[in-house]
């Protein structure tokens, strides 16, 4: 079996916690939430905790490790990330294993590949996994596309694609003009037409599905952010399904093979 399927236990500012289940082990990317809130809603899935043999971080900032260091405590197991977000996640007393990006590792069946991205964070990554030939990628918290990005990006049968703020929203809403600069800045997050051309960029023949996450309560909802990357995908002629994954909810699971 080539199984693959990701959940979303939380995407946005409120915490940001995904649960990936391969043939033979799940583990959490990103562990946002509470430690009883990651145990409750992994529940919701039909999941026992026990099953849960790590955790991966692709940053540092609290919406990512919110729960970590509970939740790897209590059920004895492992935290994978960068130096550079190991060495700012307190985490004494858990396992850790450095992960660097370019360079793949294995969890259970799950082969993972770490890449960079431009965040304001010490050493932020995304990742393409696989089982067998399906691939998934995760692409958030990220503030430009890149050449690079493109490329661990491309051909995926699944694509998690941040899309966190419609453009007029956040120019004309409550949020100082800093903090805007800094959403928009090639160290922020993607905007719906970024998440649009990304997932149009980087979607085949092979890609089934683009699903957008990371989406901003203030600053979008989820039919400007779905309608944004539809027309992007039309545009560019590819016929990919788009699901929204919005803020602090539960979705999926989104499943290949």
């Amino acid at each position: 079996m080539h199984d693959i399927s990701v959940s979303v236990l939380s995407s946005g500012s409120c915490g940001n916690s995904f649960l990936v289940k391969g043939p033979e082990t799940s583990f959490l990317l990103d562990a946002g939430l509470a430690c009883r809130e990651l145990e409750r809603r992994i529940s919701c899935f039909g999941l026992d905790t026990t099953q849960v043999e790590g955790v991966v971080l692709t940053h540092e900032h609290v919406d990512h490790i919110r729960g970590v260091r509970r939740f790897c405590a209590v059920h004895n197991i492992p935290v994978y990330g960068t130096r550079g977000t190991l060495a700012l996640t307190d985490i004494d007393g858990t396992e850790k294993r450095v992960i660097s990006a370019g360079k793949e590792f294995s969890i259970g069946g799950v082969r993972l590949k770490p890449f960079k991205v431009r965040h304001l964070a010490a050493e932020p990554v995304g990742f393409s996994m696989s089982v067998g030939t399906n691939r998934v990628g995760v692409a958030s918290d990220l503030g430009c596309i890149t050449a690079n990005v493109l490329d661990e990006l491309s051909g995926v049968e699944l694509m998690f694609v941040e899309a966190n703020y419609d453009e007029r929203m956040l120019l004309e809403g409550a949020y100082p003009d800093f903090l805007k600069r800094t959403i928009k800045g090639d160290h922020g997050h993607l905007s719906n037409e970024d998440a649009g051309l990304l997932s149009s960029k980087a979607s085949s023949s092979k890609t089934r599905k683009v699903v957008l996450v990371h989406l901003s309560a203030e600053n979008n909802t989820p039919e400007k952010a779905r309608s944004a990357v539809e027309e992007s995908l039309k545009r560019h002629r590819r016929s990919v399904e788009v699901g929204v994954s919005e803020h602090g909810n539960m979705s999926g699971p989104y499943g290949l093979g």
